[in-house]
């Protein structure tokens, strides 16, 4: 068992210094020095989960909730920091994909 740990702790420090991970911390890093930046996402997060809430209790969702969620969402597909993250957020994602599978080939 201490192999397949050791094997595990391997691949885990790979993954942390692989360009995907390098360029998801980055991106990151690009969004929280930009506090407006990171409160559109936050107010985005924060109304994305307020419509969900009204779909989940069968309540109606105003024309007003759904024109904020899609205002946020222009003003952040503009900017060039936010592309960066849902680029790399996607790389990323892909990169886990494929390892998850690769494991899963093995089992």
């Amino acid at each position: 068992m201490n192999n397949i740990i050791h094997l595990a702790d391997q691949l885990g420090k790979a993954i942390r210094e692989s360009s995907q991970a390098k360029a998801l911390q980055e991106a990151q890093k690009a969004i929280t020095d930009k506090p407006e930046l990171s409160q559109l996402i936050q107010d985005y997060e924060a109304q994305v989960n307020r419509i969900a809430s009204l779909e989940r209790d069968n309540k109606p969702i105003e024309v007003a909730d759904k024109h904020k969620l899609a205002d946020i969402q222009n003003k952040l597909v503009v900017s060039p920091t936010f592309k960066k993250l849902s680029e790399a957020q996607m790389e990323y994602v892909d990169l886990m994909r494929k390892v998850n599978e690769t494991l899963r080939a093995q089992l």
